[in-house]
C-alpha cells in the first residue's frame, strides 16, 4: 500500500474453480483517505481465464460496486474492453482469523482474513455468454477496517 495503509481495503484471491481449473482472480479494492475525506472504492487486479490474463479496475473505470462485511463480500468490477466480473465470497462460520496491522504513520487497522472462503464469479465479456465459475474453498478474502465491533476474535500479538 505504499507509505500508508488504505483507510479500508479488500483483498480477494481465487483459485480452484470447478469450471476452469487454470482460472484465477486477484484483486485489491480500497478506499483511501485524502485530505480528511474518503475516496470512492478503487479496484486494481486481474483475472485469468481461458489462457488470457485480463485487467480489472483502474482509476478511470466506472461501475465498481462493493458490499462487504467480515463474513462475506459482493463486488461488481469493471475491466478492460467491456469485461465485467461479479464476485461473491463467503467465509465459513468460524474460519476467519483477525489481527492488528500497525499503520506506518501511527494507529492501527484490524484485519479479518479467511483463506478457505467459497467464491463464485460471473464473468461477462462483450459478444459472449456470461460464464459462472465456482470454488468451494479456493477464495482468500481479507478485509482491513478500523471498526472493532465486527465479531471476529483478534489474535493477542502486537504488530511492531
Amino acid at each position: 500500500w505504499g507509505s500508508q495503509h488504505a483507510e479500508r481495503w479488500i483483498w480477494l484471491h481465487g483459485i480452484d474453480f470447478e469450471q476452469a481449473q487454470d482460472a484465477w482472480l486477484d484483486v485489491a479494492v480500497a478506499r483511501i483517505a485524502l485530505g480528511g475525506r474518503l475516496s470512492p472504492w478503487l479496484a486494481s487486479g486481474a483475472i485469468a481465464l481461458d489462457g488470457r490474463r485480463m485487467r480489472l479496475g483502474g482509476l478511470l473505470k466506472r461501475g465498481l460496486r462493493v458490499a462487504e462485511t467480515p463474513q462475506r463480500c459482493s463486488l461488481q468490477i469493471p475491466g478492460e474492453r467491456g469485461l465485467s466480473v461479479e464476485a461473491h465470497v463467503e467465509a465459513p462460520a468460524g474460519a476467519a482469523a483477525g489481527w492488528r496491522y500497525a499503520d506506518p504513520g501511527g494507529g492501527e487497522h484490524e484485519v479479518i482474513n479467511c483463506s478457505v472462503s467459497a467464491l463464485s464469479l460471473v464473468v461477462r465479456r462483450p459478444g459472449e455468454a456470461a460464464r459462472t465459475l465456482r470454488s468451494a474453498h479456493g477464495g482468500a478474502y481479507e478485509l482491513g477496517l478500523r471498526e472493532r465491533d465486527h465479531g471476529v476474535p483478534i489474535a493477542p500479538f502486537a504488530d511492531d
